[in-house]
């Protein structure tokens, strides 16, 4: 009876662009290129490290650090790089998730983003 060595899989993934810091953003969408499709962004509440707003969907040439910051204020945010719809498993690739901050006073939360956190929170 001839036995056979169960082997593992590995998915590869392509390897991650280089950055000078981890919160480049623009540097980062840069080394993804055209794979790059979508930006989601998510602002922290504040005081609340664990819940966040979802803010909106950015095009990669739309995410530059000042424009965040003058769109939707100052804050923590997550910043989730996505590719192509992938039709097999039904949602976007997933490439990574980079963290950002703006001074608020620099950056003052905009109409837009208050009501963000109104509607999707109820506060």
């Amino acid at each position: 009876m001839e036995r056979r060595m169960k082997t593992k899989s590995t998915k590869t993934k392509p390897p991650r662009p280089f950055r000078n810091f981890p919160d480049e953003l623009d540097v980062i969408l840069h080394g993804y290129g055209p794979r790059a499709r979508v930006v989601q962004l998510w602002r922290q509440l504040d005081g609340k490290p664990y819940v966040s707003t979802y803010v909106g969907g950015l095009d990669p040439a739309e995410c530059e650090d000042v424009m965040i910051g003058h769109r939707f204020g100052g804050g923590s945010y997550r910043a989730k790089i996505l590719g192509a719809w992938d039709r097999e498993r039904r949602r976007e690739e997933y490439f990574e998730q980079v963290s950002l901050a703006f001074d608020q006073q620099a950056f003052p939360m905009t109409a837009e983003t208050r009501d963000r956190i109104r509607k999707q929170h109820g506060m």
